[in-house]
């Protein structure tokens, strides 16, 4: 049976880079990559766990306080497509509802960039519903990026 619990910061940064090193296919710049592990330590942060362990992590901050953001989510290869996501995301959004929020956001590679796997995080952003905002491309980054938002109804 998979649990959600939150987790300490410390089990966050080192679960990041477990994940990390899992999905090269998705985490394969390690300067970004040393960024977000270290970067989950400031966030709140929620495990799928198993008595097999750890199986995925979504770490959420609140840049504004009616706004929560997915601030990075991984879930380990063997364990995908199990609904793992799915629950994760559901925690996320109940933690932020009862702490205010009334939007949860994620920044994802764009549709456009045809990416193969990121167009498969657009489609499971969408499954859990959320909707695209807009697209940008932050200076100096190579790529497209899409915001996306889901409300947090009332």
């Amino acid at each position: 049976m998979i649990q959600i619990e939150q987790i300490s910061q410390d089990l966050a940064e080192e679960l990041c880079r477990k994940i990390t090193v899992d999905l090269p296919e998705y985490f394969g710049l390690p300067d970004v990559n040393e960024h977000y592990a270290i970067g989950v330590r400031s966030c709140t942060n929620f495990s799928a766990i198993t008595d097999r362990g750890c199986l995925g992590l979504i770490s959420i901050d609140f840049p504004y306080p009616t706004n929560a953001n997915i601030y990075w989510m991984g879930i380990l290869r063997d364990f995908q497509r199990r609904g793992i996501g799915h629950q994760l995301i559901d925690e996320a959004c109940k933690f932020a509802k009862e702490s205010g929020a009334k939007t949860i956001t994620v920044e994802t590679l764009a549709p456009l960039e045809s990416d193969e796997n990121y167009l498969k995080t657009y489609k499971f952003y969408q499954s859990v519903g959320f909707l695209p905002l807009l697209n940008l491309k932050p200076k100096d980054y190579e790529w497209n990026m899409v915001y996306m938002v889901k409300l947090l109804n009332y």
